[in-house]
């Protein structure tokens, strides 16, 4: 019983000693830079906001939004995510969560890329009656 004891007992620090390789001067260590506009890391999210894109466009809102909240679950840091659900509830109406998450969105994408934020932000202050401040946001950030 000694002797099986050893013996599992070596196998098991032999196994924790293998070391793993090194890369090679072909690999890279360094994580992928994400080449497109708001492309998200995670490509699961990837398929669910573009599954939740063709779902808006058949006007099933309410099963998008449900995609897209999986999303969020999986990305939680994704701005485009946020926007895309953003501009979901703006089309079915749900203005002030429409801002919020519009303004969550903000919080994570680009300067550059906060514009559309910003106008879906407005068009939701002009949905809930709050034209002067829909045009304040136009202004301040140059919006069209």
């Amino acid at each position: 019983m000694a002797r099986l004891t050893i013996f599992f007992v070596f196998l098991f620090s032999a196994g924790c000693a293998v070391k793993a390789p090194a890369p090679s001067e072909s690999q890279s260590t360094t994580a992928p830079i994400s080449g497109g506009l708001f492309e998200p890391e995670n490509t699961v999210s990837t398929i669910l906001i573009s599954n939740a894109r063709d779902m808006i466009a058949k006007d099933k809102v309410v099963d998008a939004i449900v995609l897209l909240e999986r999303a969020l679950r999986l990305d939680p840091q994704n701005g485009y995510t946020w926007l895309v659900l953003a501009d979901a509830e703006l089309s079915r109406m749900g203005f002030i969560r429409a801002e919020q998450f519009a303004r969550k969105a903000a919080l994570f994408l680009s300067k550059m890329d906060q514009i559309q934020a910003w106008r879906t932000i407005a068009n939701a202050l002009d949905g809930r009656g709050d034209k002067g401040a829909a045009r304040s946001i136009r202004e301040l950030h140059n919006i069209r």
